[in-house]
């Protein structure tokens, strides 16, 4: 039966969920109007001048009348109106900037929503028959002679004079070399121990020592344990019911 693979879903092209449609829009507008009426805060009032006019002419003082004299103020009172100013001023521009930072977050995550709910495109896929694959998977079947001669020089590994770890190690992978070579596909989600442990319980009756084999060579290889001469003599006799049950 032919199946149409690959397909990507579809979504409508103007989905945007509620909440973001219902609250983006205003809440944008309400903070692009605060932003206005704090630049304006911060500009100051505008000052309109009426039309230019001719001076009058300042009234000149009689010998008996005198000018008062001309204050200069209060310095130091000056002093704190200015620093009054600078610091309102200050906080102005920080609530500008912070206003306009939440405008510039609110559009950005409403833009990704609806990056995110955009309609996907339609691939045509590769026609496949499934029965044909299954038929095929089922008829791949290891060379034994092979398989064979892999488990014998994993087991002449595992008995040399070195370290535990590395020839529990050596002989696993010996056994990987031995299930490339035994002429069966590898499938693509499967990991070398996988197919080598399916290359190896081709035959019945030897699961229990394959899989045992299998958790020795984990965790010396991936787990940080540390081998001892246990470990070695227990990959020994997995090894020697595997090979067995190849006989």
């Amino acid at each position: 039966m032919p199946v149409d693979a690959d397909q990507e879903s579809a979504a409508p092209a103007s989905v945007i969920p509620s909440r973001v449609s219902r609250w983006a829009l205003p809440s944008g507008v309400i903070l692009l109007f605060v932003i206005a009426m704090l630049a304006s805060a911060v500009a100051g009032h505008p000052v309109f001048a009426p039309g230019e006019a001719a001076p009058e002419p300042l009234p000149q003082p009689t010998e008996q009348q005198t000018l008062p004299p001309i204050g200069l103020g209060d310095p130091q009172r000056q002093q704190a109106d200015d620093t009054l100013l600078l610091i309102i001023s200050i906080v102005m521009v920080v609530l500008v900037v912070a206003a306009a930072l939440a405008a510039l977050v609110l559009v950005i995550r409403a833009v990704l929503v609806y990056w995110r709910s955009r309609p996907l495109r339609r691939t045509a896929g590769v026609a496949t028959d499934v029965a044909m694959n299954a038929e095929t998977v089922a008829e791949s079947i290891p060379d034994a002679s092979t398989v064979r001669r892999g488990i014998a020089a994993a087991r002449a590994t595992i008995d040399l004079p070195s370290d535990a770890g590395d020839a529990i190690i050596a002989a696993w992978i010996g056994l990987e070399e031995t299930a490339v070579d035994s002429g069966v596909g590898r499938g693509r989600s499967e990991t070398p121990g996988e197919f080598t442990l399916r290359i190896l319980l081709h035959r019945p009756g030897i699961e229990d020592p394959a899989r045992r084999l299998l958790r020795l060579y984990e965790s010396v290889r991936f787990g940080g344990h540390r081998a001892d001469e246990a470990m070695r003599e227990d990959a020994a006799r997995a090894l020697a019911d595997i090979e067995e049950g190849w006989r």
